[in-house]
């Protein structure tokens, strides 16, 4: 049953959108009464609850009591019209619905729909003249009001030529082989090595496309590093390579089984193993190695008796696929590869999994999650412990924030400071 309730992070947002809209003072969203204490504040659904509005922040604006009571469950528009017509009736003017100071008409949110170029044009320089640069990524983070990024490609091409036309210094005109060497040298001299990841902005190199773009005889980061800084790289591998290596496993241990293949063994890996040859058993058998019995053909109906055996009379939920597959008798590959995901898997048996990841969260979800951690007096969690905490990741947080700690600092001194009789 849906919460007729608004959650604290609701209240919030609503209260914070009031004061932006009024210069940094509470006031009721139908006759502009200043509001003094929190205590005052009325949370009122426009469209009413009872006719199936929804208790999130679009839906949510503050009143003062006066006008909650006469509003009930009428929609906020007939309300006002009759609000109106009653002053008129009584010889007052039907266009004021206070003297005091009108609350601020709200500030327009970047449209869903086509924007031009001017209008385009006067938020990136609003955007780049407060924060001094602008990425692909600002667009996606729901915090900085951006449009789409497609208007980027729309009206300038590409996201350089964009910065360029708004005098943003665009690093990459800065890179030839000379300065691309020279740099690449240098984070090898001070870090003896670099990979992928490394290749970004913050520490001062170029990225991969932009390497290959200057030295194309190479065809890979593997291939540069080898033959142009002399450093030492991963086997690179071939069906051919793959079995000498196996056989030399299987020489020294006697068996190899898919635990082995690790790149500290010499060997490749799973993946890598499945697309030379199949399966593990057919490299096995190429190798010279005993075939494990787990990896003989399992049909359907074989996994649909396991399913039964498994479970029995009993119902069919599991608390994790983790847990699932430390006991169940076939691994979580065969099911994929039978199934395509472990989902389809479960909706195939009418498995109940009780513990899942959240794909998504909007910004309402995120609030909501960190506003009842710290609320049940949880200090703010490390970065790595967020997901296995049931909380939002870093990446989803930092949509909607500029620092993945700021909604828990946030909702800490809210809750430290405030009231705590809105809040139960």
């Amino acid at each position: 049953m849906a919460n007729r309730d608004f959650s604290d992070s609701v209240k919030l947002n609503a209260i914070t959108e009031n004061l932006r809209n009024n210069h940094g003072e509470i006031r009721c969203t139908i006759c502009g009464t200043k509001l003094s204490s929190i205590n005052e504040c009325h949370f009122d659904h426009i469209f009413p609850f009872a006719k199936g509005g929804k208790s999130t922040t679009d839906n949510c604006q503050i009143l003062c009591i006066s006008c909650n009571l006469k509003k009930n469950d009428k929609e906020l528009q007939d309300f006002l019209l009759e609000e109106k017509a009653r002053r008129f009736l009584a010889g007052e003017s039907a266009m004021n619905t206070d003297p005091a100071e009108p609350p601020t008409v709200p500030k327009a949110r970047v449209a869903t729909g086509s924007l031009s170029k001017e209008a385009f044009d006067q938020i990136i320089q609003g955007f780049v003249a407060s924060k001094g640069d602008i990425h692909s990524v600002d667009f996606g983070r729901a915090y900085n009001n951006l449009p789409s990024i497609h208007y980027v490609k729309k009206y300038y091409g590409d996201l350089n030529t964009m910065k360029r036309a708004f005098g943003v210094e665009d690093r990459s005109a800065n890179w030839n082989r000379e300065t691309i060497e020279a740099a690449l040298r240098a984070f090898i001299a001070e870090k003896g090595d670099f990979f992928e990841k490394d290749l970004k902005k913050k520490n001062k190199l170029p990225s991969l496309p932009c390497i290959l773009n200057y030295f194309p005889e190479y065809k890979s980061l593997t291939e540069l590093k080898k033959e142009l800084f002399h450093l030492n790289v991963r086997t690179s591998w071939s069906k051919e390579r793959a079995i000498e290596a196996g056989k030399a496993y299987v020489a020294q241990h006697g068996i190899l089984t898919e635990n082995s293949l690790r790149a500290e063994n010499n060997l490749l890996t799973s993946k890598a193993i499945y697309g030379y040859f199949g399966s593990l058993a057919a490299y096995q058998e190429a190798i010279g190695s005993e075939i494990s019995k787990k990896n003989e053909y399992v049909s359907p109906d074989d996994i649909e008796r396991a399913v039964k055996e498994y479970f029995g009379d009993g119902e069919k939920k599991v608390e994790s696929m983790k847990t699932f597959f430390k006991t169940f008798p076939y691994s979580s590959s065969t099911i994929h590869k039978r199934f395509g995901s472990f989902t389809v898997f479960c909706e195939r048996y009418g498995i109940i999994v009780e513990k899942t990841k959240k794909a998504k969260y909007s910004k309402q979800e995120v609030d909501d999650a960190i506003a009842k951690w710290i609320k049940r007096g949880k200090d703010i969690p490390h970065a790595t412990e967020l997901s296995k905490l049931g909380l939002p990741s870093i990446s989803v947080i930092l949509k909607y924030y500029e620092d993945w700690k700021e909604p828990f600092v946030l909702y800490k001194k809210m809750y430290e400071k405030l009231n705590n009789e809105w809040l139960s």
